[in-house]
């Protein structure tokens, strides 16, 4: 072979070797994992799931999401002080428990706030963007929300009429403020205790009632420890599904968006999941020889008479995002 010919091929070959592309290195994948306390086979379980999926299929695996229910990973305020420091990426709570990182929020909590379903959908709906600001500030970032539902009463003891049937009873109350200054209103003492601990306090005589949703209280089966359930409606309580800003911050661009992809419809089906099983539950607590009392219009207006105090109280020492917050609410429900 000629100098020529050697020089050529050589040539040739060097050419080829710049048009063949370098191999290219895998596309960095990521951990989320998503706490809560919702309990498995629940709608709350069901959205947190279709949530997972929704990001594995967009993300083409490269998000690997792995859940956490039942309070696996802690109560409720475990997870949002979790979430603060970047040790999950994900939780679900309710706005009770992220009010104690963001005291704003529990402007949502008040009681008697909404008397409605349609009230609480369109005043939350347009508070989107202000809570988004609010929790970007305390280390979150909002994705949608979710729905725990109107809390109600539930006693070992007897039905709640009037305001001062609740007078020297011991309840169980969410650890948030809201919910605590409104058993106060109400004359009873409130014990704040954790959610794993509710139905043994409650075989104790430790307290003799609580207030929770007519699902959460049956999904958890504290209703097995109660003979009587007043559906006062007293506070709406949404959830929020939000992502850990420490975690969110480490993704690339084109991950945050799919993260945060979320549609109208998505938030209106967690919410119908929810809703849908209250007239059945109605009748599984008849079943389990609990009397279940509707109040009428007069008595509930007398509870949200007795607890107006606690709006008050809120506004008295909220920042002002906390009061533009509970403004836009009323001025939307």
């Amino acid at each position: 072979m000629t100098r020529f010919m050697t020089s050529s091929l050589c040539a040739a070959v060097c050419v080829a070797s710049l048009l063949v592309p370098a191999p290219q290195a895998s596309a960095q994948e990521f951990t989320l994992r998503i706490g809560s306390v919702a309990p498995k086979g629940t709608p709350w379980s069901a959205l947190v799931n279709r949530e997972k999926k929704r990001i594995q299929a967009e993300s083409g695996g490269r998000i690997k999401v792995k859940t956490y229910l039942g309070g696996k990973l802690g109560s409720e305020g475990s997870l949002v002080r979790r979430c603060q420091k970047g040790q999950v990426g994900g939780i679900a709570v309710s706005n009770g428990a992220i009010g104690a990182a963001a005291p704003e929020l529990y402007a949502t909590e008040l009681p008697y706030l909404f008397d409605s379903f349609k009230q609480s959908d369109k005043a939350l709906d347009a508070s989107v963007e202000l809570v988004r600001e609010i929790l970007k500030g305390k280390g979150f970032v909002f994705h949608m929300w979710g729905e725990n539902g109107f809390r109600h009463f539930a006693s070992k003891h007897k039905i709640f009429k009037k305001p001062g049937d609740l007078s020297g009873m011991k309840m169980r109350a969410q650890p948030a403020k809201p919910h605590v200054d409104m058993y106060k209103a109400l004359g009873a003492s409130a014990a704040t205790i954790a959610v794993g601990e509710v139905t043994s306090s409650l075989a104790n005589d430790v307290v003799t009632g609580y207030d929770n949703t007519l699902l959460y209280a049956y999904a958890t089966q504290w209703h097995k420890e109660v003979k009587y359930v007043t559906k006062s409606a007293h506070i709406y309580q949404a959830a929020v599904v939000t992502w850990c800003k420490p975690w969110f911050d480490t993704l690339p661009e084109d991950l945050q968006k799919i993260v945060l992809g979320v549609k109208p419809t998505d938030v209106k089906k967690g919410r119908a999941a929810v809703r849908a099983m209250n007239k059945r539950l109605v009748k599984e607590y008849g079943k389990s020889g609990i009397e279940v009392y509707e109040p009428s219009a007069a008595e509930k207006a007398a509870f949200k008479k007795a607890t107006s105090g606690v709006h008050d109280k809120f506004l008295s020492g909220a920042s002002p995002k906390g009061k533009e917050l509970y403004n836009l609410l009323k001025a939307n429900r």
